[in-house]
Order: structure tokens, then sequence, then C-alpha cells
């Protein structure tokens, strides 16, 4: 069952606008839950945001894989330097004892710094 477009300047449907607003509120909510976590110092609240950022992060992915014709080698690395970051996170979390500051120094070295650093490598070596 298909939808016609609410504006006719777009090919998103009503229910495909109003999916995509939803998400957002999610996300707003999960980042709210993770402020709400490191406020409270509450470790399993916020490894349950970061569970639910990880989903949503999936979500959005398949979403934009289906969605968006051109698919850039920077937007892969980043998306699997993320879900590697929160992988990783969530598993040195639940099998070690290590500190959360360690913890959220390999979120951020495996998330930020290690897309950054291969696609500079990739930039410099295809100039």
């Amino acid at each position: 069952m298909t939808t016609q477009p609410s504006n006719p300047s777009t090919d998103r449907s009503r229910t495909a606008t109003v999916a995509l607003a939803a998400l957002g509120v999610a996300y707003v909510l999960a980042g709210v839950g993770l402020f709400y976590a490191l406020a409270i110092d509450s470790m399993e609240l916020f490894n349950a945001a970061l569970i639910a950022i990880l989903v949503l992060l999936a979500v959005s992915m398949s979403v934009l894989i289906r969605t968006e014709p051109v698919r850039s080698r920077e937007n892969a690395t980043i998306a699997v330097c993320v879900f590697l970051a929160m992988g990783l996170y969530l598993v040195l979390w639940t099998f070690t004892a290590l500190p959360f500051v360690v913890l959220v120094g390999v979120l951020f070295v495996v998330g930020v710094l290690l897309p950054t650093v291969v696609l500079q490598y990739v930039l410099e070596k295809e100039a």
C-alpha cells in the first residue's frame, strides 16, 4: 500500500515523514537518557541508552541505504567505525572491569579518531 506524497516537491509520503520524525524524537530521548545517566552516575542506564543509540543507528543506516542512491566511501567508513566502537564498548563493559574513562576513551578513539585518520590517509594517498 503506497501513500501519496504530502508535498509534491518531495517524494516522501506522509507516513515516511512521520516515521523519520519519530526516529528523530527517539534520538532525542536516547540523548536525554544518556545525559540523565551521566547526571545520576548510573552505568546501567548509560549502557541502556548506548544500546538504544546503537539500535537507532542501525535503523538509520538501513533507512539511508534504502533511500539514498549515493553511497560514499566516507559514509561507509564512518558507519563501520561507529558500529565497531559501540560494539567494542559494550563487549569491554560486559567482560572486563575497565574504568569508565577508559571505556569512553575507546568510544572516542575508535568512533571518532580512527575514521578521521583513515579518511585523511585515503585522501592523501589519492592526491
